[in-house]
């Protein structure tokens, strides 16, 4: 396996990421504003002393992480119904392909995306780093490309 083939893949995937917080930013800001306005007025506070303060901002990450995982999904689908894959694969030439000789559906290529951003929200950001150490140093298949029967090469 190539180092060429290697970056791109993982450049692939900073490239998504990096397109995908862009717009969760844009969510972001729509959330915590809806919030805003529907607690103005209320006379509700909330401080880091009042007994609902955990369990509040535990419902506030809670809905960044799902609105996150939306987000990118929404960017998947998307690419995948203009593109066939998504931007950043279409502009450093890299395919998804399946290892089981079965085709590569539009529900399989979501559930692979799927699978991979909620292991990336799930271990709060270490999925990649690990998956992409083990990946350049052994050449080990990510989870998501494992479970999924998928793999990355040049197109």
């Amino acid at each position: 396996m190539s180092f060429k083939l290697k970056y791109r893949r993982i450049g692939t995937f900073m490239i998504d990421m990096a397109i995908v917080q862009m717009f969760a930013m844009v969510g972001r800001n729509i959330y915590l504003s809806i919030i805003a306005y529907i607690s103005n007025g209320t006379g509700a506070t909330l401080s880091l002393n009042d007994t609902m303060a955990l369990p509040a901002l535990l419902l506030l990450f809670m809905g960044l992480m799902l609105l996150f995982i939306g987000v990118f999904m929404g960017y998947q689908w998307i690419c995948y119904r203009l593109l066939g894959t998504s931007l950043s694969r279409y502009l450093l030439s890299v395919q998804v392909v399946t290892t089981d000789d079965q085709p590569l559906t539009k529900q399989r290529y979501l559930k692979r995306e799927f699978n991979k951003i909620y292991l990336c929200v799930a271990t709060l950001g270490l999925y990649p780093l690990y998956c992409g150490a083990q990946y350049l140093a052994f050449s080990h298949l990510p989870w998501h490309d494992r479970i999924n029967h998928t793999t990355v090469v040049l197109h």
